[in-house]
């Protein structure tokens, strides 16, 4: 018999529910602090936001058509240029 406590297993819930649950903040207020974050990435260029997104053709800088959501393949193609370049991930990642 093994002694590994086994882990209750609970439905996934979106991040957005589960930093309310954790955090207890209204919902307004999550929404304005991810709001805000997505704006500053953006305005910076920031990680994927330096990439333009070949899913909803926007330019880079610019937020998806899809609130709150970047796109999957703007994140793998900020990933692969990551990568080719060597910087943005930590050694033991990278390769």
């Amino acid at each position: 018999m093994s002694t590994t406590p086994v882990l209750e297993v609970t439905p996934r819930r979106s991040v957005h529910a589960a930093a309310l649950i954790a955090v207890g903040l209204p919902h307004s207020a999550l929404d304005a602090m991810l709001d805000a974050a997505y704006e500053t990435h953006r305005r910076f260029r920031h990680g994927a936001f330096a990439e333009p997104c070949p899913t909803c053709h926007v330019s880079a800088g610019e937020l998806c058509l899809a609130r709150r959501s970047v796109h999957a393949a703007r994140r793998l193609a900020h990933r692969a240029r990551a990568a080719q370049s060597g910087r943005g991930f930590p050694p033991f990642t990278a390769r």
